[in-house]
């Protein structure tokens, strides 16, 4: 299992917390877990998490930009539509997206919820180790767990 860790700074002391790791326990396919905040962070590192297992992140430089939008009728089906998304615009513009940032969600009168986000990467290729093919729903969840969003996702590679 390999885990990754983001620094963040809380009063001047320098601490680690968990973005998301990966799980072998699926044997075709690839699972991780996202960590976050809040649902802007859940999401963003939900999508590192998902591009992570195509290419070293770290590697890409962050020359393109491009606004993803998502939808979906619960917290759990909006991560899904914004991970599905911005899969679909990799292979379609074939941004290798590194960087991710949640700049709105919102609730709709019929209850919707509506996410806005840009997703920022590079058009010069990347090694690639994997192809992630889809999001699935195989033991897709989003839940909040004490003060913190974990997202679990199974993605078909």
């Amino acid at each position: 299992m390999k885990r990754y860790h983001c620094r963040s700074y809380q009063a001047g002391i320098g601490f680690r917390a968990l973005q998301f790791e990966y799980f072998d326990d699926v044997t075709s396919d690839q699972m991780f877990r996202a960590y976050g905040k809040d649902l802007p962070e859940v999401f963003k590192h939900a999508a590192m998490a998902m591009f992570g297992i195509m290419f070293d992140l770290e590697e890409v430089k962050l020359e393109e930009e491009v606004v993803v939008e998502a939808m979906g009728a619960s917290e759990e089906l909006l991560l899904f539509d914004w991970l599905s998304n911005l899969l679909f615009e990799f292979e379609v513009r074939y941004i290798f997206f590194a960087d991710f940032n949640i700049t709105a969600i919102e609730r709709d009168e019929e209850g919707n919820l509506h996410l806005t986000g840009l997703a920022r990467g590079s058009l010069k290729p990347q090694e690639r180790t994997t192809h992630v093919k889809a999001v699935t729903f195989h033991r897709f969840r989003l839940e909040k767990i004490d003060n913190r969003y974990e997202a679990t996702v199974v993605v078909d590679v």
